[in-house]
């Protein structure tokens, strides 16, 4: 019969607080749940067994005597019952971040500007770099973490855009901006590529675009329009990157562009560690660039990943009850 489960006992020295709270810590990061007073349980998997190895080793170097036993099932405990003990645990982990994350939203008195607005929006960073902590750790999924990010996903969009009775102009009348050239540096990455989907799905559905190459310029006299260029409006302006002046401008207050706004940001200043599903796009577009030489072709392949994101999040968000 197959291993299902890994249980892991230690002891340590009562003398030692500090590394009795130590070992503690590490096996709650792990996700173990406790079965009986000194005995965790997780799940058998091999990046779990190696975790616990290491574990057995620093018990050990600690003073103290641990051992792990892989077993298929729990005389007096079915499997259902443990699974329930893992979704407990994380499930209030869950629901705790959602109070959180409401609570902000409550904060947000209209909308919010300024440096109450970037506090704001760090927050809500936080918020969801706790919840794909604990995704991690959720071995047996009950859907709250589907909710939970839903929620966050919801709110993020909410802080963006207040509900308000009416909705505020855009800055630039799209029917302006039509059938028009728009230029950008070659080898675009994350910002650039982003924002050439963003121009032509939402703004310019007939636009065409021009990559420069070293020591060429844009040429503003024929009409063509820089963007995440040093020269003209759409490029960084503050701590707005180009994808979120273009979400601005033209006023696309779409939730799901929200989203995908904070996935580009998340890459392209990438002042932290990437969370789960910004490194994941990042990966896909390194990989998107290693395949592909040409960038109107690259740029082709990248807009059917940003579309299937945006489909995505567009479903995600319209059964989120924040």
């Amino acid at each position: 019969m197959k291993n299902k489960w890994i249980l892991f006992s230690s002891s340590l020295p009562a003398t030692d607080a500090r590394a009795r709270m130590r070992i503690w810590r590490r096996i709650s990061a792990i996700g173990a749940v406790q079965l009986k007073t000194g005995l965790q349980i997780l799940p058998h998997r091999e990046e779990l067994m190696e975790n616990i190895t290491w574990l057995i080793g620093e018990v050990n170097a600690l003073g103290g005597e641990a051992l792990a036993l892989q077993c298929a099932q729990v005389e007096g405990m079915a499997d259902e019952q443990i699974e329930q003990l893992f979704q407990t645990q994380v499930d209030q982990e869950f629901a705790q971040i959602q109070i959180e994350a409401k609570d902000l939203l409550a904060t947000a008195d209209g909308a919010a500007e300024g440096e109450h607005a970037r506090e704001l929006a760090r927050a809500l960073r936080k918020l969801r770099k706790r919840c794909e902590a604990v995704r991690q750790r959720d071995f047996f999924p009950s859907g709250t973490a589907a909710r939970t990010l839903n929620v966050l996903d919801s709110i993020a969009a909410r802080l963006r855009r207040p509900d308000q009775p009416s909705v505020p102009p855009a800055r630039l009348d799209r029917s302006e901006y039509q059938g028009r050239t728009w230029v950008t540096r070659a080898r675009p990455y994350i910002d650039r590529l982003g924002s050439a989907w963003l121009i032509q799905r939402f703004i310019d559905p007939q636009a065409r675009f021009r990559f420069l190459g070293a020591g060429e310029t844009a040429d503003i006299d024929q009409g063509e329009l820089p963007f995440d260029m040093a020269l003209g409006a759409f490029t960084h302006q503050g701590e707005l990157i180009t994808f979120e002046v273009l979400l601005r401008d033209f006023a696309l207050l779409d939730p799901a562009l929200a989203r995908i706004s904070e996935l580009v940001r998340w890459i392209d200043v990438q002042e932290e560690a990437l969370p789960e599903e910004a490194a994941l796009l990042k990966t896909l577009l390194d990989g998107l660039i290693a395949l592909t030489a040409d960038d109107h072709q690259l740029l082709e392949r990248a807009r059917l990943l940003f579309d299937a994101l945006h489909a995505g999040y567009a479903k995600n968000l319209s059964s989120a009850t924040p």
